[in-house]
């Protein structure tokens, strides 16, 4: 692809994801800022910036370039810090949504026209988040996206949806930030609702939800239900995202992976808080749906 393309490619992505985070920043500090051009890097590509974790704190950036150490550019969504003992706190912070899955220095870069990895990131690191620190001055934190262009001059719904879920669950995860309104009907059969939410605030990450969402094609893992074939483009990308163990179970846990969720429709979802919260649930009650449709 040229770098003509590339550019715009960048500009209209971080465009997209901008539209994504404008009307869901309530309970956050986010400040979303819609990008008018994009800058060159030192990394063969560019970088747009989005905005801000809020007044004087990190920015949200996207960088389309040749870092990560392959022939075609690759897009990385993060945030930025002039700081790297600041990037440190707010990582430690981060990682209870997040969590950090390698350190990159200085040490790992080398530079023949451009600043690039010296071991190309592996295909199993990206998805992951990556914390980057250089020579005591400037810090990223943020993941690498593998997604595959389904276009050349339009951005890729997947990766951009991955990228708004990145930069919201970042900023849940600041201090006195509140879960998204969604999430507080999760679990309607709880009277003790303030200890579900305390678990959601501490473990609830949109990022990985919207990764498993993707992995399991929008499509409900209980009764097979996919919003899109059912809705049309009114469904497109609409799915929920249930935890295989209550949140109010987990004790002391303060990680989850992409292994403890399952994509799910709104109606067997409701019918999932109805049974007793073993891990194996999703699957007995797929067999129930199954045992009912043959009547």
């Amino acid at each position: 692809m040229s770098s003509r393309r590339d550019k715009s490619l960048l500009l209209k992505t971080a465009r997209a994801v901008v539209e994504g985070l404008w009307n869901r920043t309530d309970g956050t500090s986010l400040r979303p800022r819609w990008p008018n051009r994009v800058s060159v890097t030192n990394t063969g590509g560019w970088r747009a910036c989005i905005g801000t974790l809020g007044k004087g704190q990190p920015s949200l950036q996207i960088w389309l370039d040749h870092f990560a150490g392959y022939n075609v550019r690759k897009f990385n969504f993060c945030i930025f810090s002039a700081g790297v003992a600041k990037m440190r706190r707010f990582a430690a912070r981060a990682a209870k949504k997040l969590p950090l899955h390698r350190r990159v220095t200085g040490d790992d870069v080398e530079r023949d026209g451009y600043y690039f990895l010296k071991e190309r990131l592996r295909r199993d690191e990206f998805g992951e988040v990556i914390l980057e620190e250089y020579w005591g001055r400037f810090s990223y934190y943020g993941i690498y996206d593998l997604t595959v262009r389904t276009s050349d001059t339009e951005p890729n719904p997947q990766l951009c949806t991955r990228a708004t879920s990145f930069f919201l669950s970042v900023a849940r995860a600041m201090p006195n930030a509140t879960p998204e309104r969604e999430e507080h009907e999760v679990y309607p059969q709880f009277e003790n609702r303030k200890l579900v939410v305390s678990h959601l605030q501490r473990e609830r990450s949109s990022y990985l939800a919207t990764e498993r969402k993707i992995y399991d094609d929008y499509e409900c893992q209980v009764c097979g239900l996919s919003f899109e074939e059912a809705y049309g483009t009114l469904g497109e990308g609409f799915a929920e995202a249930h935890h295989r163990v209550p949140l109010h179970r987990l004790k002391g846990r303060t990680r989850t992976r992409l292994d403890d969720l399952s994509t799910v429709c709104a109606n067997c979802h409701r019918m999932l808080h109805k049974m007793k919260g073993r891990r194996d649930d999703v699957e007995r009650l797929k067999t129930i749906v199954k045992r009912h449709k043959k009547k």
